[in-house]
């Protein structure tokens, strides 16, 4: 066990001294929601216990990992079990606990968390508290996957092309993903977020906070070269799991609809744009002149 540990804190040690350093920030929240699944309204610190489960199980060479917590007053009686639980390290890499009024929802914590630290990391990966990463080294995996494309600005799970109904802006259909702190301070306004709790405002700023990358021409990529992807629908209407990519046979990251209750779901696939093997992904350039014109990259439908 010793052996183990001493191996992983080596391997962490190599991957930082290369410039590597990557900062793992995800963001909790406790209040209901839209949609999820039993066992979060039987533990609202299931996704907890489950991203520390997973952080354990999968090797990575993080630098650093914080729990970034939107907590109403409401929550409050939850941070002594929160301290309880999260260890201090995990796999070597050092766990921070932060906590911030509910307002901005991810986005306004990610911007937040990457303007205290900015320049003491090299990448920035950005997840939700229902998502979990259950491939060994997928850190390492998302920063060569990224700097793999020369004009790389956002690379996540599922990208999506300009269409009418995203107002002709590319932009990372799943919000978890990673940037280079680089390519972070290009952005003129840094990383959008706006103050509001209202899930149609925080629609907007998610259309918002990757287009920002384009504009400064960056690209947005996705990871459909490598591995499928479960997206879990969180509206009331609608089937459970959209698959995407699903010509690959291994996932990156996983729902916890997934992950708890794995034979539970309806699935639903789609088979346009850029949702299919074929699609070309569009350039800087293409994007923004679908942006310009206000016309669809791959059709009305």
């Amino acid at each position: 066990m010793v052996n183990q540990e001493l191996l992983e804190i080596e391997i962490i040690y190599k991957w930082n001294i290369m410039g590597n350093k990557a900062c793992y920030i995800i963001n909790f929240y406790l209040g209901d929601r839209r949609k999820t699944i039993s066992n979060y309204d039987e533990d609202r610190l299931c996704f907890l216990k489950k991203q520390i489960e997973t952080l354990y199980k999968y090797p990575h060479s993080l630098s650093k990992i914080i729990f970034n917590f939107n907590f109403r007053e409401e929550d409050y009686k939850h941070v002594s079990e929160i301290f309880k639980i999260t260890p201090k390290f995990i796999q070597g890499t050092e766990v921070e606990l932060n906590f911030r009024l509910n307002q901005g929802m991810s986005y306004a914590a990610w911007s937040e968390l990457f303007n205290k630290y900015t320049t003491q990391y090299d990448y920035y990966i950005f997840n939700e508290d229902d998502y979990f990463f259950i491939e060994n080294n997928w850190d390492r995996y998302l920063v060569n996957k990224y700097n793999s494309y020369p004009d790389c600005g956002y690379l996540c799970p599922i990208m999506r092309e300009p269409h009418r109904w995203n107002q002709f802006r590319k932009h990372a259909g799943h919000s978890v993903g990673i940037a280079s702190t680089k390519n972070i301070l290009k952005l003129k306004n840094g990383l959008p977020h706006n103050t509001p709790s209202d899930y149609i405002s925080t629609e907007e700023i998610q259309k918002q906070f990757t287009f920002a990358f384009l504009e400064e021409g960056l690209n947005v990529y996705d990871v459909r070269d490598d591995y499928r992807v479960a997206f879990a629908w969180t509206e009331d209407d609608g089937n459970d799991i959209w698959r995407f990519f699903w010509w690959n046979e291994k996932d990156l990251i996983q729902p916890a609809f997934l992950l708890f209750n794995n034979n539970s779901y309806n699935y639903f696939e789609l088979h346009e744009g850029e949702s299919i093997r074929e699609h070309s992904v569009t350039t800087v350039e293409e994007a923004l002149h679908c942006y310009d014109n206000k016309i669809t990259y791959y059709g009305e439908s």
